[in-house]
């Protein structure tokens, strides 16, 4: 019996339970119970009373270890469909586009969107049930600097983010599930939903090429999966089912609603159907005539389930397939038809017979044996959810998951910001410069650390039931803080020969309108103007000087916008007179006239039509004055000799 699955299906109106073991290429029902519940003890899918639904289950669990002559401990069972909320939700975070994108931040933003979700759910949901459990999400996209992108890791940018869709249940109805089965002694080994269960059995891969609705038709809810381009495309329930049927036959007859359900069963096998009145009235009336009775009901209900497939689908499906206790309503596969505007044969309901893979137990059949069949084989594949305890710094934590259950799903199930895994960075000054604008960077913040059972883990590692993980928050960083120097360089201070003196240019820094030095502290939202003096027109302002007039940078005449480097000569005024210098120049006499206060070897160039490149043979140029080795600023004077040339 080690591999078989014990597998309930808790419903409104029954609890249905089975046995079952893998038998070559197919499973074997070993055994299976179905018990009502005496009282109306659940509604809508919803268990309202925890004890007289804790004793069907544990009569039903005590009955198959009699048939199977073997103890159950753990069983494999489905949340209702109605229960399950879906919520899209993005996220979204500033990177430095010096470093790659790395798998733990995609993680942690995506851990985000999660808690995004889970926000977006609570806000639009009432007080009292504000505790979900989050049972999975999916990537619908990530984005880098705004443009879709198939994956962030290894990527750079500036801004990554990613939208996900995230399904939760409310742990009202996981919790009371499991108290119920706790009081019956039972434990959890998986928890799928009812709509993914009869639909894992109903409609195999092989069909879910075609449009096809599934409806599980039960006491209180009528749960819809969609197939359609080779995949199960989503859920939607209907919260009437046959208990609404029961009730309106109650209504009609003066029926209890024990009475009255007992009556709409015998509808089925036609004939005459007697009963007594809550008056005490001995009645028998014929079976066709109490289902023209139920007709309005009946066409309500069908009118319900094709409004939600319609939405989910966006147009008629090409075929529906009913299934669960309420699909055998007299008169409803042919309103359901009706109201999709499909053939009557395109609506069927579904039962054992389309499960050859299933044997055993003849007994357990129609379509309401379906969905515990689903959960069975569910559990089996090992597609269900598992619900598992850890400790989250020192508090236990109830997590309901696949069975690889992650840190970041744990963290997640705690409540906890994983984005403050990564220390946040301190914050940064914005500053406007000469009108454009500079920002500086906080410093970066310093990561956290997790432990689980005390070893160093990721967000990505693995835990088992029982295991304790620490989660220590990172550190935030440094807000920036900057000086006028950080952010006008030292080059703005120059030392410069002008007119034969040696001065210094230390333009004058406005910061908000004041004057300041380099070392004046930067504020937030500062405003800095300064005269860079980048050029000779730059400094002769700051001196006071006309700009028109005659100027001579390094003994060459300039225009007003040259630039000026730190070292340079700046000559202007009378100073600046034509020069006669006689030279020989490589054996003969030449006489050099320059516009400035020094003939330099420099200005021979003027008066030599030479190559700026060494023509063949030759690799350097020769430069020298009365046999020493020259630069291009050594001065010359009268009757100097001097040798230019390519060797």
């Amino acid at each position: 019996m080690e591999e078989a699955i014990f597998a309930l299906d808790v419903g409104t109106r029954k609890v249905a339970g089975v046995i079952l073991a893998p038998e070559g290429s197919k499973f074997r029902v070993k055994a299976a119970v179905v018990q009502e519940h005496r009282e109306r003890a659940m509604l809508d899918g919803q268990i309202h009373n925890i004890p007289q639904v804790a004793n069907i289950i544990r009569e039903v669990k005590e009955k198959l270890e009699r048939k199977a002559r073997t103890t159950l401990t753990k069983v494999a069972v489905a949340a209702a469909g109605r229960a399950l909320k879906t919520q899209r939700a993005t996220a979204e975070k500033e990177i430095s586009p010096a470093k790659e994108i790395e798998r733990e931040e995609v993680l942690a933003l995506e851990a985000d969107a999660v808690q995004e979700a889970e926000t977006l759910l609570l806000s639009s949901r009432d007080k009292a049930a504000r505790e979900y459990h989050c049972v999975g999400y999916s990537v619908l996209k990530y984005l880098l600097d705004g443009s879709s992108i198939g994956s962030l890791v290894g990527q750079r940018g500036y801004r990554m983010g990613v939208e996900i869709v995230a399904t939760f249940l409310p742990r009202v109805v996981v919790d009371s599930l499991v108290s119920a089965l706790w009081r019956a002694g039972l434990e959890i080994s998986s928890l799928t939903l009812e709509p993914i269960a009869a639909a894992a059995v109903a409609v195999p891969p092989a069909m879910r090429g075609l449009n096809l609705a599934l409806v599980d038709i039960g006491a209180g809810t009528s749960d819809i999966a969609l197939a359609r381009e080779g995949s199960i495309v989503g859920y939607a329930m209907v919260p009437s089912a046959g208990d609404e049927i029961t009730e309106s036959l109650a209504n009609q007859l003066l029926l209890d609603f024990t009475t009255a359900e007992k009556v709409k069963r015998q509808l089925i096998n036609g004939g005459k159907v007697s009963f007594v009145d809550i008056v005490g009235q001995q009645r028998t009336l014929p079976a066709e005539d109490l289902i023209g009775l139920l007709q309005p009901a009946v066409m309500e209900l069908a009118r319900q389930i094709a409004e939600q497939i319609l939405l989910l689908n966006g147009r008629p499906p090409q075929a529906v397939l009913l299934i669960g206790g309420g699909s055998l309503t007299p008169g409803l596969v042919a309103a359901l038809a009706r109201c999709l505007e499909l053939p009557e044969e395109r609506v069927a309901v579904r039962g054992r017979e389309v499960l050859p893979d299933i044997v055993g137990s003849p007994s357990f059949t129609g379509p309401q044996a379906i969905t515990p069949l689903g959960i069975a084989v569910t559990a089996w594949r090992q597609e269900g959810l598992v619900l598992s305890q850890i400790e989250v710094n020192g508090r236990p934590i109830q997590t309901l998951i696949s069975r690889k259950l992650t840190v970041t799903q744990a963290l997640l199930a705690a409540g906890l910001p994983i984005r403050e895994l990564y220390g946040r960075p301190g914050r940064g000054i914005g500053v406007e410069i000469n009108g454009r604008l500079y920002f500086v960077k906080g410093q970066p913040g310093k990561p956290g650390q997790i432990l689980v059972n005390g070893k160093p883990a990721s967000l990505d590692t693995i835990v088992q039931r029982g295991d304790k993980i620490e989660f220590i928050p990172g550190e935030k960083g440094e807000d920036a803080r900057a000086v006028v120097g950080d952010l006008i360089p030292a080059l703005t201070r120059k030392t410069i020969i002008y007119n034969g003196k040696k001065i210094t240019l230390e333009p004058l820094i406005l910061l908000n309108g004041c004057a300041v030095s380099h070392e004046a502290e930067v504020p937030d939202q500062a405003k800095i103007e300064f005269n860079p003096l980048e050029t000779v027109a730059d400094v002769l302002r700051y001196l006071g000087e006309p700009v028109d007039q005659p100027v001579l940078l390094n003994g060459a005449r300039v225009r007003p916008e040259a630039p000026i480097k730190d070292g340079d000569v700046l000559e202007t005024g009378p100073q600046i007179t034509k020069h006669r210098v006689r030279i020989n120049l490589n054996g003969r006499e030449v006489e050099l006239v320059v516009e400035t206060s020094q003939v330099i070897f420099a200005d021979l160039f003027t008066y030599l039509d030479m190559e700026p490149t060494p023509p063949p043979g030759k690799k350097s140029l020769k430069m020298e004055v009365n046999g020493q080795p020259a630069e291009f600023t050594t001065p010359l004077k009268e009757g100097d000799r001097v040798i230019l040339e390519w060797v």
